[in-house]
């Protein structure tokens, strides 16, 4: 390889999920130490460019590819890289557009220190993407900072061995594999030091959490000790399967103040046959008893849901049992997804839906999650919770904040970005809770 003596500009965008935004920050850490890289906004002059790619919808990887023409249009002379999930899954695609000079698989991401000087340098397209090994370990590297956020993600779980037949992310991230609980707790403690006070624990299905350890630990094992470890820090759960959500996992959220109340559930549908299409590992029974449960648990707990509409040989009858179980159901926000084929899924095979029905439906089950919310919004006027504070105006003498469950909250823009406030709720004000009373949150937890 030749010497590289100047800066190397790199700039990085990201698509998708939470664990493909840690993977960027990962990325940025493990940065090649003998060049000099200065990472700078994507809107720079930058000399390399890598797109982090989702691939859970058609319109994901649409998106990739059309990135990666604009910013090489608009920079010629730079490398324009493709990574992560649709890099994994169809390197072939990717590497019949020109304006792409690298694209690099999931593993191979992990690699970046070795790989970079080698591509600012090639004078050819570089494509590097490999098979997951059977026993693969977790492999990640921590980070110190996320950019732009005013909570942190931390990683502690990657990849899934389910095989819903929609899917393809089993084959974009590869065997479930859990990160240690010791390692978990190193990477909070360096994401506390830089003054992150909020913090979401993701992966592709963190209800498989530590089953893949030899000596098997469970996620509610995993989740008391960093709980109970980190009392100063609020704690949030990432998107889980319903039957992975028992009376053990429910308890915490009691037990544990730091525990934020708020479950989101990778629903996708309540109608049985629907499930069994998709090769759930759940039918509706146990979703609407988790969910009844859940909201139970403390006044204000906030439950929101993924769903899909217009599933291949969807019937009306079908729609109909999932928009009648979610109209009974206490939910304070449902995700919707109009179904997108995915190239090598089983369900791709299937019988598909008229978009235009499809399409219909997503709508409706919107309208559906618009009603839910402004249900659940208005049961929390006049009570206090903790939020944390956003970013940005949203209004006038205003900014965000995101309530303990989840829910938006306009708060005075004299509070201060990052840091922890209790709200009294009043009623909306331009679509949005408004705050009547703010309270500061000191260091330790306690109201100042």
């Amino acid at each position: 390889m030749d010497s590289i003596t100047t800066t190397v500009k790199i700039a990085f965008y990201t698509l998708g999920c939470r664990l493909n935004q840690y993977d960027t920050e990962a990325m940025k850490s493990a940065l090649p130490a003998n060049i000099n890289c200065e990472v700078v906004p994507w809107d720079s002059d930058a000399d390399v460019f890598i797109i982090n790619s989702c691939t859970v919808t058609g319109k994901a990887d649409q998106k990739t590819r059309q990135t990666a023409r604009r910013i090489k249009n608009k920079n010629p002379g730079a490398k324009v890289v493709v990574t992560g999930c649709y890099a994994q899954t169809q390197p072939e695609v990717l590497s019949d557009i020109t304006e792409i000079d690298g694209i690099y698989g999931i593993s191979e991401r992990e690699d970046i220190s070795d790989w970079l000087p080698d591509l600012i340098i090639s004078n050819t397209k570089v494509i590097e993407v490999e098979s997951f090994p059977k026993n693969m370990l977790f492999r990640s590297e921590s980070i110190s900072d996320f950019e732009g956020k005013t909570r942190a993600f931390v990683k502690i779980q990657d990849g899934c061995n389910l095989r819903c037949s929609y899917c393809l992310i089993w084959k974009a991230r590869g065997p479930a594999r859990s990160r240690t609980i010791e390692d978990i707790a190193d990477q909070i403690e360096i994401l506390a030091n830089s003054g992150f006070v909020e913090l979401v624990l993701t992966g592709v299905n963190v209800g498989s959490y530590g089953n893949d350890f030899t000596q098997k630990v469970s996620l509610c094992e995993m989740l008391s000790k960093i709980l109970a470890q980190f009392p100063k820090l609020r704690f949030r759960l990432s998107s889980i399967h319903p039957n992975e959500v028992d009376d053990e996992l429910l308890s915490l959220f009691s037990e544990f103040k730091n525990l934020q109340p708020y479950l989101h559930l990778s629903l996708q549908s309540l109608s049985d046959t629907v499930l069994e299409r998709m090769k759930r590992p759940y039918r509706s029974d146990i979703a609407v008893t988790v969910i009844n449960k859940a909201a139970k648990l403390l006044p204000g707990f906030g439950i929101g849901a993924d769903v899909i509409a217009g599933f291949p040989e969807e019937t009306d009858f079908e729609f109909d049992e999932t928009i009648s179980f979610l109209e009974s159901l206490p939910m304070s926000y449902m995700h919707i997804f109009q179904y997108s084929s995915r190239p090598g899924t089983k369900a791709e095979l299937m019988k598909q839906v008229n978009p235009k029905i499809a399409s219909a439906r997503a709508k409706k089950l919107r309208q559906l999650s618009d009603i839910k919310t402004d249900l659940f919004e208005q049961g929390l006027q006049g009570s206090w919770h903790e939020a944390i504070v956003e970013s940005g105006q949203i209004s006038p003498g205003y900014i965000n904040a995101t309530l303990d469950n989840f829910a938006t909250i306009q708060v005075p823009e004299t509070c201060v970005t990052g840091t922890l406030i209790k709200v009294k709720i009043g009623p909306r004000n331009n679509g949005l809770l408004t705050a009547t009373d703010v309270q500061a949150i000191d260091n330790n937890g306690d109201e100042s």
